[in-house]
């Protein structure tokens, strides 16, 4: 059946439109058609419509027969009578009374009907199997749904022990009985496929995946459980104050019929007043109250008062956790087959010329370098192949050459160039290789990745615009495997590992590159959408995985090792629902993050915004609701900095202690500072575009090409309306009183901080996004400045007054920490009151060795910010 569009809520100001009006008492919804309210009337009565096989009730005819569709689907599935794990929270009982727990059935009283004789009797919740769309995951069952239980197995929160050994029922393929806990599942058929055409169209989110992910309501309690929110800590679940859970009644479930926002508004954010010596405290609500102190230099930081932090293990996130013993080593054969595909796709040399392979830049021990620097440089940050598996030997020649061409990379400058070359008549190699067809190998899908990671952050300009070009199609060929969707199996129990070898660990690494090629495709995906100003090409919905696995698990160098490190780690939680924590973060905590894991999470966060705001700008003409969803984002990324804040300290403590017993080299402190102030520049510039228009900003500070079209001046004037607008708007546009433009000039600030205190000459290790964030702060600050109201324009260095030298790095350093020291509700006193000539220079300078084409274009920009700017003065023609 067709669904009816929703409808708004009924306005006393609407027009005669809508003269059906809802009588029934405090709903006064109106619709323009009489059978629609008369359908909309049933919604107040009990209904009649019952399910003869579940006993789930609804009160309408249509929502009965949606449902019983849905069993007949499962039915044919699993070839026989399937089971429907529905979410619906009415029942009628035998007698013929309406309840809000399933009853139970008469049928299924005892242990010989849950489905197989072999599961032992237990104490806690058993779930019955249920059917699977794919082989490879364990299940499609969701532990936070009511389970098929009996008298014997009631659940109830005073007895359930998150540590225990009770599970949920498994399949028989999957050794393992996992502990109970809300982040190991989701059913995805009820919360994101309600029909045929949603299940096929999964990159365009839908008003449902919004429902379910802003509810407070859903997928974390079950009807057999007291209906207080709770935390989920280390070792038990504890109740929240039931004042933190009063926004629990600001939302209400998905309803057809309306198209009021789920979105509830959140308090307000106190930002933090904070000078340079605290800059690591800097964006922490006032309003929390807890402390932060560093934990107590243990192997596994327990959580304190800082309710629901995970335990910390120690990472290297720059690094290999032990020194490499052993390095792919490519052999003389292999060498042979990657001159081979060099010679094939005959490159052009720097000066033009064809490339000859005997090239002293190509040959063996500098290819094997190269090979090592990737594993070494770009495979420490950007976890993407398992290096204690690979075996060069057994690898195709392009995905070889791939990998040594991003390790050139960071050789020398003149090496940069010639891998250059190379990558660009690499496409057309890959293209016409037998194995590109519409469902490629694994190897296939990261080779195109690690092509378009080199042209998109490791090239010029139209390497970029290339990479830009094919990216669509490396997002559906991702689709059309099982990436998406891939759940690597492993033993969690001692007396299972004795059937672990190779070939299981093997399968292991196989699925987990799977799932970090799709997890970090996704990254970089929402890293060029959301700071490049682009359009999202993958939907955080699409990820239904889990989330990586932890860095000593990864790193195994054997099988043996693998299965050891294996039964003492906890699954990984699914990342839509720790993706969900940080949204609804007031109702759940979620533990054991790993560092990789909270990156991705922040770039949902981040995915989540940019889609927000694309629905906003084409909902063609609907009332914007973006001051209520803006407010829940900003209050999920306060939320993930404090726990990322937490989670670096406790990480800080573990790599000091190492270093302090000799079991880690000397430079892995500074390695773990250069990856935080990384991540954390992410945040800032995250918060930057929340509030603020990036490319009104670019426009209006004199950039020639955005997006690859030619700026003209009618986009210059147009831009240069909004920005000026922006830059002199009340400090009444957010909850926390504070303007955008004050908010996103002091998080600039923050960041722009941040990375002048701890990046040594702002060197960001290799991590890609660094730059291009600089670059976004820097413009924020000059522009908000420049454009002040009070016109002293204070920002063009040493021709504005008598001084003989100018210092540039300490006029950086005033106008950044000051407005730091002002705070966000300060910032407006100062604006145009601090000259911008030393940032724009020094970062200028900064940026200019960077070998990035996309940020040289950037600096060509600041460079022009530095003499008095003649941009208005422009021919349309030059422009």
């Amino acid at each position: 059946m067709q669904r009816s569009k929703p409808k708004r809520r009924a306005q006393a100001d609407e027009g005669p439109r809508r003269s059906f009006l809802c009588t029934h008492d405090g709903c006064g919804k109106a619709f323009s058609r009489s059978e629609h309210l008369h359908r909309h009337e049933k919604n107040h009565t009990d209904g009649d419509a019952t399910c003869g096989r579940c006993r789930a009730h609804f009160k309408r005819q249509d929502l009965l027969e949606r449902h019983m569709s849905r069993h007949r689907r499962k039915d044919e599935e699993a070839g026989g009578e399937g089971v429907l794990n529905t979410r619906k929270r009415m029942w009628k009982d035998h007698a013929g009374q309406i309840v809000q727990k399933k009853p139970v059935e008469k049928t299924a009283l005892g242990n010989a009907n849950l489905g197989t004789s072999s599961i032992p009797q237990t104490d806690g919740p058993i779930s019955p199997p249920v059917s699977s769309h794919h082989s490879d995951l364990p299940s499609d069952s969701d532990p936070t749904l009511t389970p098929f239980t009996n008298d014997h197995y009631q659940l109830s929160a005073g007895s359930l022990n998150v540590q225990g050994a009770n599970g949920y029922w498994v399949p028989p393929e999957i050794p393992q009985a996992r502990p109970f806990d809300p982040f190991l599942d989701i059913n995805y058929d009820e919360a994101f496929q309600p029909d045929t055409a949603s299940s096929f169209n999964m990159p365009f989110t839908t008003q449902i995946n919004y429902d379910w992910l802003f509810s407070l309501d859903n997928n974390f309690s079950s009807p057999a459980t007291s209906m207080t929110p709770y935390v989920v800590g280390t070792n038990q679940l504890t109740p929240i104050d039931p004042n933190q859970a009063s926004t629990l009644s600001d939302t209400r479930q998905y309803e057809r019929g309306t198209i009021e926002s789920p979105l509830a508004p959140m308090p307000s954010l106190n930002y933090t007043r904070s000078g340079p010596s605290t800059q690591d405290m800097i964006s922490r609500s006032t309003s929390s109250g807890e402390s932060l102190g560093p934990s107590p230099p243990t192997k596994l930081v327990s959580p304190d008062a800082y309710g629901g932090n995970p335990e910390v293990e120690f990472e290297r996130p720059l690094a290999t956790l032990q020194k490499a013993n052993r390095l792919p080593l490519i052999d003389n054969y292999t060498y042979t087959q990657i001159l081979e595909a060099i010679k094939s796709a005959r490159p052009l040399a720097p000066n033009g010329s064809l490339l000859d392979v005997n090239h002293p830049l190509l040959s063996y021990p500098l290819v094997q370098s190269y090979c090592d620097l990737y594993f070494t440089r770009f495979n420490t940050a950007y976890p993407l192949i398992h290096q204690a598996a690979f075996e060069p030997s057994r690898k195709e020649p392009l995905l070889l050459l791939s990998m040594i061409l991003l390790g050139a990379t960071y050789s020398d400058k003149e090496m940069h160039k010639l891998a250059v070359c190379i990558h660009d008549v690499i496409r057309p190699a890959i293209f016409s290789h037998a194995s590109f067809n519409p469902r490629p190998e694994l190897w296939m899908l990261q080779t195109i990745l690690l092509v378009e990671c080199f042209g998109k952050s490791r090239a010029g300009q139209k390497q970029h615009d290339m990479s830009h070009l094919f990216h669509g199609m490396l997002i559906n060929l991702i689709r059309r495997s099982d990436c998406q969707s891939v759940r690597p199996t492993r033993p969690y129990k001692e007396n299972e590992s004795d059937w672990v070898g190779d070939h299981q660990w093997r399968h292991w690494v196989e699925s987990e590159e799977k799932k970090r090629l799709a997890l970090l495709c996704f990254m970089w995906d929402t890293q060029h959408a959301v700071l490049f100003c682009q359009s999202l090409c993958m939907s955080a919905f699409e990820l239904r995985l889990p989330l990586p696995c932890s860095q000593a698990l990864w790193e195994a160098p054997s099988a043996v090792e693998w299965a050891r490190i294996s039964i003492s780690t906890t699954p990984e939680p699914m990342y839509l629902l720790a993706l969900k924590s940080y949204i609804t973060h007031d109702v759940q905590r979620i533990s054991h993050l790993n560092g990789l894991s909270r990156i991705i999470i922040f770039h949902g966060l981040m995915s989540i915004f940019w889609d927000m705001r694309r629905r906003d700008q084409t909902s063609l003409g609907v009332i914007s609701l973006g001051r209520r969803w803006q407010s829940r984002i900003s209050a999920a990324y306060q939320a993930w900095k404090e726990d990322f804040d937490h989670f670096c300290f406790g990480l800080s403590d573990l790599t000091l202690t190492e270093m302090n017993k000799r079991t880690t080299s000397e430079s892995a402190k500074v390695e773990l500072d250069v990856w935080r102030t990384a991540y954390v520049a992410v945040y800032h510039a995250a918060h930057v575009l929340l509030h603020s228009e990036f490319l009104d900003i670019q426009i209006f500070a004199g950039a020639r090409h955005i997006l690859g079209r030619s700026v003209q001046r009618t986009d210059f004037m147009r831009s240069e309306k909004v920005v000026r607008r922006w830059a002199t708007s009340c400090a009444a546009d957010n909850p926390d009183g504070s303007s955008d433009a004050a908010a996103a000039a002091w998080h600039a600030a923050l960041l722009l901080q941040s990375a002048s205190h701890t990046l040594v000459n702002f060197d960001s290790m290799g991590l890609f996004h660094v730059p291009w964030c600089l670059y976004l702060a820097t413009l924020t600050i000059w522009t908000y400045h420049h454009t002040s109201p009070k016109g002293l324009n204070l920002g063009f260095g040493p021709e504005d007054d008598s001084e003989l030298v100018w210092d540039t790095q300490a006029e950086m350093r005033a106008i950044v920490d000051s407005m730091v020291e002002a705070g966000v509700d300060g910032v407006p006193q100062i604006q145009g009151l601090k000259r911008t000539g030393g940032l724009v220079w020094v970062m200028a300078e900064v940026l200019s060795k960077v070998r990035w084409g996309i940020v040289h274009a950037g600096v060509t920009v600041l460079k022009g910010l530095i003499p008095r700017r003649l941009i208005l003065e422009f021919d349309e023609s030059l422009i």
